[in-house]
């Protein structure tokens, strides 16, 4: 599965605009007073304003980046002063020996916890230093849910993916090393944070065989197929 648009909403909107287009360094594609869009390598990531005004968005999402690049990103995220979140292990990174990959984990000024993640089965290693251009894709978008396995059951039959590794009641993945929806029961707190998932509008764009619109279930998530 490959992720190609993701549409998330902000408190934030000039706040995040500056972090991802100026201090990032993503390139900015688009912007108006109450949305913009920066491209994220292969992807395309737009937040929009947030129309409720007791509202405060956040989400969790990952950005795949080149697997032999870890700790020049380390020292790239260091250099523009964007703290990395301590883990569980007591490091600032953790590998998973079930996906392969090695991440790390920042919040952004909205509180969207930030993963970039290198999936060594990918083999997509580089020899230039470590920059924004070297990020490759947004490869993760978190979707929360109140039935982990029941939304599993649903996107496997109505968009013909796959449940992916370590897969249990409050946390799944579905789809492939390339693209995943990170299923997390609601509540449950994010890894990287001290944060509790959370239901937020949603809207991600993918690519597949079989066109269309599909809403999970009740839920604000919209997922376009093209």
């Amino acid at each position: 599965m490959r992720i190609h648009r993701v549409r998330l909403l902000t408190k934030n909107l000039a706040q995040l605009q500056e972090f991802y287009s100026h201090l990032l360094g993503l390139p900015l594609l688009d912007r108006s007073k109450d949305s913009f869009t920066v491209s994220v390598g292969q992807s395309y990531l737009t937040f929009e304003r947030t129309e409720n005004a007791g509202e405060n968005p956040y989400y969790h999402f990952a950005f795949d980046i080149p697997n032999n690049k870890m700790d020049e990103t380390i020292h790239w995220l260091s250099s523009k002063k964007v703290s990395l979140n301590l883990l569980p292990n007591d490091s600032y990174k953790i590998h998973s020996k079930t996906w392969d990959a090695t991440s790390i984990y920042f919040d952004d000024p909205s509180g969207n916890i930030v993963e970039f993640i290198s999936r060594h089965s990918l083999h997509n290693e580089v020899n230039s230093f470590f920059s924004s251009m070297n990020i490759l894709n947004i490869s993760e978008i978190g979707l929360v849910v109140n039935d982990v396995n029941s939304t599993i059951e649903l996107l496997e039959s109505n968009l013909k993916l796959d449940a992916y590794n370590d897969n249990n009641n409050s946390f799944a993945a579905v789809g492939d090393a390339n693209g995943l929806f990170i299923l997390s029961a609601h509540q449950r707190i994010w890894l990287g944070s001290d944060k509790k998932a959370d239901i937020f509008r949603t809207e991600v764009t993918i690519e597949g065989n079989d066109k269309g619109t599909f809403n999970v279930g009740s839920y604000p998530y919209k997922i376009i197929v093209k």
